[in-house]
């Protein structure tokens, strides 16, 4: 029993959650290299949604219940097969949590679903979730909305549900620099101390 417990704390897993168009992939790139640096082994794990958009299924608004089901498993199968490669530290470019706001805001709210993310998140926890605000303008990429009802719905559900759910997360500050540098200086200070004395 130990032994499965001591399992489930490697790797550290920095989770990356708001709606879209904040600057998460691009934080993910930067906090991945940041690590290496330092001598950590470390992963990031994409968006998947993003994937999914490439591969030519519907995301966004007038997604469907099946695609996005298929993001969520997607997002805990690929968590787990990282976990299991012994990665020390893995950036996922957003969690299951707000995963679930893109399903619900279209879909409606489903309990099996969200009792399905919540056991999940409880069995397999993110050691530190940062919530990036909500800044900047949205810029047309091909793969998310610029529609900005819809990227702020998707803000306004997710602040509801980590209340509701108590779910522990650190909101980084609005960003003083366009490359966001104090965002990463942040995430691997706080990183580096909870990870002190654990070997590389």
């Amino acid at each position: 029993m130990a032994d499965e417990k001591e399992e489930r704390v490697i790797p550290y897993k920095i989770g990356l959650i708001s709606t879209h168009g904040t600057g998460k992939t691009t934080l993910a790139h930067e906090l991945v290299s940041s690590f290496k640096k330092r001598g950590y082994k470390a992963r990031g794990i994409t968006e998947i949604a993003t994937i999914f958009r490439e591969e030519g299924f519907p995301i966004n608004e007038g997604t469907k219940l099946n695609v996005q089901f298929a993001i969520l498993n997607t997002q805990m199968s690929e968590e787990q097969k990282i976990t299991l490669r012994k990665y020390k530290i893995i950036i996922t470019d957003r969690t299951v949590y707000d995963n679930l706001q893109y399903l619900e805001r279209e879909c409606g709210k489903k309990d099996w679903i969200r009792d399905m993310v919540l056991n999940y998140a409880k069995e397999f926890p993110y050691n530190a979730i940062y919530r990036l605000p909500m800044v900047g303008t949205l810029q047309e990429d091909g793969i998310r909305s610029t529609n900005d009802e819809f990227q702020k719905d998707i803000d306004l559900m997710l602040t509801k549900f980590l209340e509701e759910n108590k779910i522990p997360h650190q909101v980084l500050p609005d960003p003083k620099t366009e490359f966001r540098t104090e965002w990463i200086e942040f995430i691997v200070k706080d990183t580096l101390e909870k990870l002190e004395g654990i070997p590389r």
